[in-house]
């Protein structure tokens, strides 16, 4: 008799896990399948998460946490959605490999997540524990680039490495594939975006070398058979690389191997945070030294990237916003604190008093852009 019941006792537990994990099962599919039928209703959803974050922001420490914390758990929904709708997608499918996409999406993670860990840490640990838990990330994630860069030839990487899909354009695939009247046609047509892929492929490895490159010194040189004549001869290169088509999503993208000046160029990038936290070390938050090592090493490594073209089309568009980005340094400490601040809130509280309308708003952004400023991952992180 106790033997029966020790053996009951035992198959209980088990049979519960069971249909534990068949309910998550049935949960998990009902929800693959929601989001890949209704990616407009999603994007409506995670909107709406957004704009919650935003209202629950404030001047208190308690409620800027929680805005943080409310905002990077819709960018987290947002990443995760588009998982799904990755997978379930041939359009969006990338060509990685499986290890260098993980290693992609911890990255993505941690971009969504610095803000709210810095202000937790700050919560919990004072001031030297916020600092502490910022070399912790800047760390992790420059060891995380690096590793792509020289294991899998990750080119320029974007920030964050999965960037949001596109989803007006599943929601017209969605459309376009519901009005096709037949599969018969669906099938021709698909046939026939095959042929012409294949069609172009092979027209591309037939097309003859232009140009090749130096084995000792890396440079791109004509060739003699591809020189024009001389009353058209020039001293540019011909432009042997095709524009990425504009319909060919990013995630379809190759990266492009860096060599020589670009790819240390590349290395300056991802070591710059660290470099800058080490300066910030040895000579304080207020020295001009640290503001100025880093924007020297951000402006190296945008001339050393700019001496090759041979880019695709989310490289170049990272390269440009890089180049925007150094706007960012007149909201960095000290030039923020000693000319820019004066000047931009002067800027905003008379554009607020001069445009209808706009007096509420502007003066919600001058009260939370001191607070805004003094998160190091808002202005410092890119």
């Amino acid at each position: 008799m106790d033997v029966q019941d020790s053996v009951r006792d035992a198959v209980v537990p088990e049979k519960l896990w069971e249909n534990l994990l068949r309910k998550y099962k049935e949960a998990w599919d009902w929800y693959e399948k929601w989001v890949r039928q209704h990616p407009e209703t999603v994007s409506n959803v995670e909107r709406t998460f957004r704009i919650v974050s935003y209202l629950l922001s404030g001047a208190g420490d308690d409620d800027q946490v929680l805005a943080e914390l409310v905002f990077s758990l819709s960018n987290l929904l947002v990443f995760f959605n588009d998982g799904i709708l990755r997978r379930a997608s041939s359009i969006f499918r990338t060509q990685l490999s499986l290890s260098q996409q993980q290693l992609m999406r911890w990255l993505t993670v941690i971009d969504h997540v610095e803000v709210f860990v810095e202000l937790a840490a700050a919560r919990m640990w004072g001031e030297i524990g916020r600092w502490v838990v910022i070399a912790i990330i800047q760390l992790m994630r420059s060891l995380l680039r690096l590793f792509l860069l020289y294991r899998y030839k990750a080119g320029i990487q974007p920030n964050p490495p999965f960037p949001p899909l596109n989803r007006e354009k599943i929601v017209k695939t969605q459309e376009q594939e519901n009005s096709m009247s037949s599969p018969q046609r669906g099938k021709s047509q698909l046939e026939t975006k095959e042929n012409r892929l294949e069609s172009t492929n092979a027209a591309g490895d037939n097309r003859p070398e232009v140009t090749f490159v130096g084995q000792r010194s890396g440079r791109i040189v004509r060739t003699l058979k591809s020189a024009p004549d001389l009353t058209q001869r020039t001293w540019k290169l011909p432009n042997t690389q095709e524009k990425d088509p504009e319909d060919v999503p990013v995630e379809n993208l190759l990266p492009s191997e860096l060599l020589g000046l670009p790819l240390t160029g590349e290395c300056i990038h991802i070591s710059r945070p660290l470099a800058h936290l080490a300066a910030l070390l040895l000579w304080g938050q207020y020295s001009w030294k640290p503001w100025l090592l880093s924007f020297t090493l951000d402006v190296a490594s945008i001339k050393l990237l700019d001496q090759s073209t041979q880019y695709n089309r989310q490289e170049k568009a990272e390269l440009k916003k890089r180049t925007f980005l150094l706007l960012f340094y007149l909201l960095r400490s000290p030039c923020f604190d000693k000319y820019t601040r004066t000047r931009l809130l002067g800027m905003m509280e008379k554009f607020g008093n001069t445009v209808p309308g706009m007096g509420f708003i502007m003066k919600s952004m001058m009260e939370y852009l001191p607070v805004w400023q003094r998160i190091y991952f808002y202005t410092w992180s890119h």
